[in-house]
């Protein structure tokens, strides 16, 4: 990786969708606003060449029952993206700053008392439990 990405993570982004209807919500105003992300729960940091994230695959079990999986698409577009868009305000992305970069699956709805594991392809696992 080069300088400027120190390493990639799987990772749970905790949404806050306030009972949005899926069908109509404008993703630009998610990202506009940042209005959805209520935490994040990440996994280990891992060192991987980044041509290697564009199409990575992802699959998420609950209570060990799969409940999602899927692919990125480029990773590194995304990271591009806001960095210049923070960039145009005349701010920067600092060292450390984890930067989510998008949804490998569906966004999916996880009860008190199940255990959610997500891994993710040459990353490794992330997991929580829900209390």
């Amino acid at each position: 990786m080069p300088p400027a990405v120190a390493s990639a993570l799987p990772a749970f982004e905790l949404i806050e969708d306030r009972n949005a209807d899926y069908a109509t919500t404008q993703a630009s105003s998610l990202i506009v606003e940042n209005c959805w992300n209520g935490g994040i729960v990440i996994g280990a940091p891992k060192r991987v060449p980044l041509d290697a994230l564009v199409g990575i695959r992802g699959r998420l079990t609950l209570g060990g029952k799969l409940a999602g999986e899927g692919a990125a698409e480029d990773p590194c577009a995304t990271l591009a993206w806001v960095a210049n868009h923070v960039a145009e305000r005349g701010r920067d992305l600092k060292a450390d700053m984890i930067v989510i970069t998008g949804s490998l699956i569906a966004i999916v709805s996880i009860a008190p008392g199940q255990r959610a594991e997500f891994a993710v392809e040459g990353l490794g696992e992330v997991v929580m439990e829900v209390v």
